[in-house]
């Protein structure tokens, strides 16, 4: 590959890695974990949910991990598109954490290319070399 291709891709990959650092920093609220839906009985004879075809009462829940354990806590209500916009910011950072890694490996090979081709035509300029 051509120095000035190198040099091109380089950039490129930077300007990449400033707009997802952008993404990123642009977040300012997040909580880690996913939401969902469960459903669940309530155990009453006389409740409808009490039917066999019946799922059951929903229950808005997040679930996380700490300390390597999982953890699930009930959402009110009134909270669900809150932080479903919460756990969604935390989504978009993590992928975007990952998109930055690929982006810094591709520099790295980029970057070592560069370097190869830069000492391979330094060399070709004296015979000890």
């Amino acid at each position: 590959m051509s120095r000035e291709k190198l040099i091109y891709q380089i950039k490129e990959t930077l300007k990449e890695m400033d707009q997802i650092v952008n993404e990123m920093t642009n977040i300012s609220l997040m909580v880690g974990g996913s939401f969902g839906i469960s459903y669940r009985k309530c155990g009453k004879t006389n409740c409808w949910c009490n039917k066999v075809e019946e799922k059951g009462h929903p229950l808005l829940r997040i679930t996380y991990n700490e300390n390597r354990k999982s953890r699930t806590k009930a959402i009110p209500k009134q909270d669900k598109e809150w932080i479903k916009e919460m756990t969604d910011n935390y989504r978009n950072f993590r992928q975007n954490f990952q998109k930055m890694r690929q982006c810094e490996n591709r520099l790295n090979e980029l970057l070592n290319q560069f370097e190869k081709e830069v000492k391979t035509n330094t060399s070709n300029l004296r015979a000890y070399l």
